[in-house]
């Protein structure tokens, strides 16, 4: 990839990099560990982050020996999941960089591995921002999408989905998670990875995992290293 991209799209991921939505799973998951007697330990957890929901709680559910099927697990989860997910708040710098690129009409999409009612449930106090995106929003369990993060399908089919004209090196992609850089790296196309802190082994050095550029929040983007409008001073 080139050293400095000529961006024409933005991919955005949204658990943990457009919405605080992590501190949550983990409320969530220590709830339904409890009767077993389990906390949640951050090394799964970063083992989960980025992958769809049957990955991911089979991988809970393998590490801590809980004795549930993931339709029993799951079960219990999404319940909670529509209640606490309402309280999600946006992450800092989010509002402002959206905003900023839909008003130079830079085209913006999101990819989730969220399935469309969980994205409807997350984004309750935040219709104002993510109207900005046009309806440009792919789920985990949009058919198109064959196959999961790490795999390049969720990506490809937002862009495709944007302007059919674009190509992956067009495309930026901000990812909160290792896995989701990975996807973005089997798409071809250039990627920030937003390290949040709160939710590292590795804190001392911290490796990039291939991704274009880390930073450790989206507020410390600068948008002309990749082409983009510059932020108004």
């Amino acid at each position: 990839m080139s050293a400095a991209p000529h961006i024409k799209a933005c991919l955005f991921d949204m658990d943990g990099l457009l919405l605080d939505t992590e501190i949550i799973y983990t409320e969530v998951t220590n709830k339904l560990l409890e009767p077993f007697g389990k906390v949640f330990p951050l090394e799964t957890k970063l083992k989960m982050m980025g992958r769809d929901v049957k990955t991911s709680t089979n991988i809970l559910l393998a590490d801590l020996e809980i004795p549930l099927t993931f339709e029993e697990y799951d079960r219990q989860a999404s319940e909670l999941k529509t209640i606490y997910f309402r309280k999600a708040k946006m992450m800092p710098g989010v509002e402002k960089l959206i905003r900023h690129l839909a008003e130079h009409s830079i085209p913006i999409a999101v990819a989730t591995s969220s399935s469309k009612p969980m994205f409807l449930a997350k984004t309750t106090n935040h219709g104002d921002v993510f109207g900005l995106f046009g309806g440009n929003i792919t789920c985990g369990d949009d058919p198109e999408v064959k196959h999961a993060k790490p795999a390049p399908d969720i990506f490809l089919t937002a862009m495709r989905r944007l302007d059919s004209s674009l190509l992956p090196e067009d495309c930026l992609v901000f990812e909160d998670a290792t896995n989701g850089i990975e996807a973005a790296n089997n798409a071809h196309m250039n990627s920030i990875w937003v390290h949040d802190m709160r939710f590292s082994l590795d804190a001392s050095a911290p490796k990039d995992h291939n991704a274009t550029e880390r930073i450790t929040s989206l507020v410390d983007f600068v948008p002309e290293k990749y082409g983009l409008p510059p932020f108004k001073v």
